[in-house]
């Protein structure tokens, strides 16, 4: 019968017993440290340099035995890193009356519980008139069919592209394309500054659903969940996408209100590439870009 071979094996030479020559490190340094303060320190009073001897051995015999450099490498890595996330403080949650947000579910200080849907927008000038009348009629179909309450959210933010532009000048300069280069920092600096100087903003839109109070919590919750699932199968028969919100999108989203970042794990989309419109006024970069290459393609050949 044949075995499998693991292949996530760690070793690692033992220098002291059992101990591993980090560990055996950690070891020394902490029975130095501890011998010192027990044998040869003067400190006074003399419990005071006992307990800083058996903190010291402590401490050694932690870093040896359940790797807390390893643990304090990894919080500190976490605290210098950058968190895409929000958090609501107390003072936050106070405004908006919120007590907390888990199970993808707001909890009001009213003992109110919410499940909120992302809506997808759709591009309704583009859609043919049939389908404009089934979106309409399919969405008034829909708001009939309510017997509670909803509340529609539209969010008007800032439309940031960042995030696409650093993927494209990515790509890019892998390719190793100089003359793509060229054409993505002519388009980038357009874009800036088209959206700067027209304000375009992107908007979101969100459907907040209460769920009906019951006795039992979890009962509730199972309440929330069948209504956030009907509600996404009668808007989905007028064609209109949504998505339930899970626990972090609703701490980002309802954190949004108080900083200026707006993320909920969005993909970005790719706008529309002006190229006749860039081609008329491509920099001279452009054509230096060309010339390069040319010219060292012909040194190539030589």
């Amino acid at each position: 019968m044949p075995y499998a071979i693991p292949a996530n094996i760690k070793y690692e030479e033992k220098l002291l017993g059992p101990f591993t020559i980090k560990q055996s490190i950690y070891i020394g340094v902490g029975a130095l440290i501890a011998g010192y303060f027990w044998l040869e320190s003067d400190l006074e009073p003399e419990i005071l340099r006992k307990l800083i001897a058996i903190v010291a051995v402590g401490i050694a015999f932690s870093f040896a035995q359940f790797r807390l450099d390893e643990w304090l490498a990894k919080y500190i890595s976490f605290m210098r890193s950058e968190k895409k996330t929000s958090w609501l403080s107390p003072a936050a949650r106070n405004l908006m009356n919120i007590q907390s947000i888990r199970a993808d579910a707001v909890f009001m200080k009213d003992k109110r519980i919410l499940g909120v849907l992302k809506i997808t927008p759709i591009n309704f000038g583009i859609l043919g008139p049939i389908d404009q009348d089934t979106v309409i009629y399919g969405f008034l179909e829909f708001l009939n069919s309510l017997n509670y309450p909803v509340q529609i959210v539209m969010k008007s933010v800032n439309l940031d592209l960042e995030g696409y532009l650093s993927h494209l000048k990515r790509r890019i300069v892998q390719r190793d394309d100089k003359v793509a280069l060229a054409y993505y920092e002519h388009f980038a600096e357009y874009m800036r500054s088209y959206i700067q100087t027209n304000q375009i903003n992107d908007r979101h839109f969100f459907l907040i659903v209460p769920a009906k109070k019951q006795a039992v919590e979890k009962v509730t919750l199972d309440y929330l969940e069948t209504q956030m699932g009907e509600i996404h199968s009668r808007l989905s028969l007028s064609g209109i996408v949504s998505e339930r919100m899970s626990t972090q999108q609703l701490i980002n989203f309802y954190g949004s209100y108080f900083t200026e970042k707006f993320e909920i794990y969005e993909k970005y989309v790719s706008p529309i590439t002006l190229y006749r419109r860039m081609w008329k006024t491509a920099p001279k970069t452009i054509e230096q870009a060309e010339k390069e290459m040319l010219e060292k393609a012909s040194g190539g050949g030589r």
